[in-house]
């Protein structure tokens, strides 16, 4: 029998994407760029189902329908430009105050509250701040605080749910590689359901290094799924796993349990920690 060399498979791979360009059918990013586009100009409320209607309109076959919606769940769920464009969509929309409908909460999360009660104020980083609720509560108990996130939108809201409540808040638009943690900086770091790569130990020796000595890290975020687990980018961490990301921390709480999310819902299993730099 006769073996296939590695220059045939490239020739094969070359041969398919030709195809494919000469049948009209872009590529990945130009799949995931036609979405963006779409969903930039429609109401938040407008679903996938509603850009699967466009193609068809389009005429393009099912199974190039199927293909593209491929493409974009796996661009949403795994680049950062898509979750970008998730939250922006999210944190665009008017909030009614009502998690069920909200789809989330813009409360302080009552974990941090209870975690950072006893404190002293000094310099705090919020990771992944959303509309800034956590941000916000801080800076109103006299911490000096900077709220990063991947999302404008939510940003902007930041911002503006700080002038509400008479407070400052310095916001950062970024992510987490390129965000600069600086060294011994932070009094305080807060990360609720932050979907940072704490299971990276080079993001988590960055962090660490950020804090100051004594310094106090708050964290709580959603345990993987067995089943319908969590999107790779959620960064969803195994039972027990977190005790051993920041094994360089003292401990001075850790518990999972099973709560309703700061999301609004449903119960989910959580892994909260309270952590000090020594």
């Amino acid at each position: 029998m006769r073996t296939i060399g590695p220059a045939f498979l490239v020739f094969v791979i070359i041969l398919g994407a030709v195809c494919a360009a000469a049948q009209g059918q872009p590529d990945d990013d130009k799949v995931w760029s036609a979405f963006a586009a779409w969903a930039r100009t429609v109401p938040a409320g407008s679903s996938l189902q509603g850009y699967r209607e466009v193609l068809e309109r389009q005429g393009l076959s099912s199974d190039e329908i199927q293909r593209r919606v491929g493409v974009i769940r796996r661009f949403a769920s795994e680049r950062v430009e898509g979750v970008e464009l998730i939250y922006d969509r999210i944190f665009s929309q008017p909030l009614t105050g009502d998690p069920a409908k909200d789809g989330f909460t813009s409360t302080p999360s009552a974990f941090m509250v209870e975690a950072t009660r006893a404190l002293e104020p000094g310099a705090a980083l919020d990771v992944g701040a959303g509309q800034g609720r956590n941000a916000v509560f801080l800076a109103t108990k006299g911490w000096v605080v900077t709220a990063i996130d991947v999302s404008g939108a939510g940003l902007a809201a930041t911002r503006a749910n700080a002038e509400r409540a008479g407070v400052s808040v310095a916001t950062v638009k970024t992510t987490y590689d390129a965000f600069d943690f600086g060294t011994a900086k932070w009094d305080l770091i807060v990360m609720i359901l932050s979907w940072a790569p704490v299971d990276d130990p080079a993001f988590v020796a960055r962090l660490s290094a950020s804090l100051r000595p004594g310094g106090t890290l708050v964290f709580e975020h959603v345990i993987q799924r067995a089943e319908n687990p969590f999107p790779p980018n959620v960064h969803a961490l195994g039972p027990g796993q977190l005790r051993t990301c920041f094994g360089g921390l003292r401990i001075e709480r850790y518990e999972e349990v099973t709560a309703l999310g700061d999301w609004g819902g449903p119960p989910s299993l959580l892994v909260r920690m309270v952590a000090r730099k020594q």
